[in-house]
């Protein structure tokens, strides 16, 4: 009998998983590779399903060349399996996948929305409003203007990175909605620029929306790979101000500046380090922010039985886990 022949028709969101639950229900793929063990001779299949609710690493360790046949990302698929712990972490040990079937009413589109885990609508307004409320230089409230016009619905669902930090819907909004607050705070206690600051925060990652998508699947677009989001960022950036009658040279360069080199270090991506006290902070904030947002995420699925995290790539070290 096929393992499907009885399913029930019973949801089974992901953020209501537990270990030891008995999976039987529709997700979809957003990533799937296939890798070797550590020993080297065996394949299995990583993959990342989700539906609106989240999403869950999974393994599927036997029958690893039909699935991978298969399974292609992007799409939904009925998946069996059982939910398990690693490392602290809940992961899906699949057992079975078929594509959706004609009969198969109980799969919703809607389902595989992915939404942001906060109100997005609030959150995009109070940003805009922070902008609104401190930019008073015309030209420089103008390409705000432009912005949210133009980016306001990407802007708000936008992922901030594919993996490291602010990686889910709406995650590229809150870290630039923290920015801002973050330049509002400290740019004045050392006499900057604070509206070029804001208008730098706002436009330094937006280059994410065009480097990568993460519906029906999370991959990296054809200008993400070439290009990158920093120089994708400038280009955005670029085309706005071109729209500006009489946008001053020395504050479009002075912008573009504090894009190319937000990332602090040519090793870490950016054309150029930062050569102004503005671009500087831009940095720090930028880089406080990611790191701060490392560590939450790190505090909020850590093994509570254990003291110390795992090592984490990005911080270099393992982090105390007790809050």
């Amino acid at each position: 009998m096929n393992l499907f022949d009885k399913a029930k028709n019973t949801a089974q969101p992901i953020a209501g998983l537990q270990v030891g639950d008995a999976v039987n229900w529709y997700y979809r793929v957003q990533e799937v590779s296939r890798r070797k063990t550590l020993t080297g001779k065996k394949d299995y299949l990583d993959l990342v399903v989700m539906d609106r609710s989240g999403r869950l690493t999974a393994k599927a360790w036997e029958n690893v060349e039909p699935l991978h046949k298969v399974i292609q990302a992007g799409n939904i698929y009925r998946i069996a399996g059982e939910v398990r712990e690693y490392r602290g972490k809940l992961q899906l040990t699949i057992t079975r996948v078929r594509p959706l079937e004609a009969g198969d009413e109980a799969c919703r589109p809607e389902d595989f929305d992915e939404q942001p885990p906060f109100d997005s609508v609030a959150l995009l307004r109070e940003t805009f409003a922070l902008l609104d409320d401190n930019i008073h230089d015309p030209h420089l409230r103008r390409l705000s203007e432009l912005f949210q016009q133009e980016y306001g619905p990407v802007f708000s669902q936008a992922y901030g990175a594919q993996k490291i930090h602010h990686a889910f819907a709406g995650g590229l909004m809150q870290h630039t909605h923290a920015l801002l607050k973050l330049v509002l705070a400290v740019a004045p206690h050392y006499g900057l620029d604070t509206e070029l600051l804001l208008v730098g925060a706002l436009f330094h990652d937006i280059g994410k929306t065009e480097e990568f998508r993460t519906q029906p699947a999370l991959e990296t677009t054809l200008a993400g790979g070439l290009l990158g989001h920093l120089v994708i960022s400038l280009t955005i950036l670029l085309d706005m101000i071109r729209r500006i009658p009489d946008f001053p040279e020395p504050l479009s360069v002075r912008i573009q500046h504090l894009i190319v080199a937000h990332h602090g270090e040519k090793e870490f991506g950016s054309p150029e380090v930062p050569k102004t006290r503005e671009a500087y902070l831009l940095h720090i904030l930028d880089l406080l922010d990611s790191r701060m947002s490392i560590f939450s995420e790190q505090l909020k699925v850590g093994d509570a039985q254990k003291l110390f995290s795992d090592f984490n790539q990005a911080l270099g070290t393992r982090i105390l886990l007790e809050k």
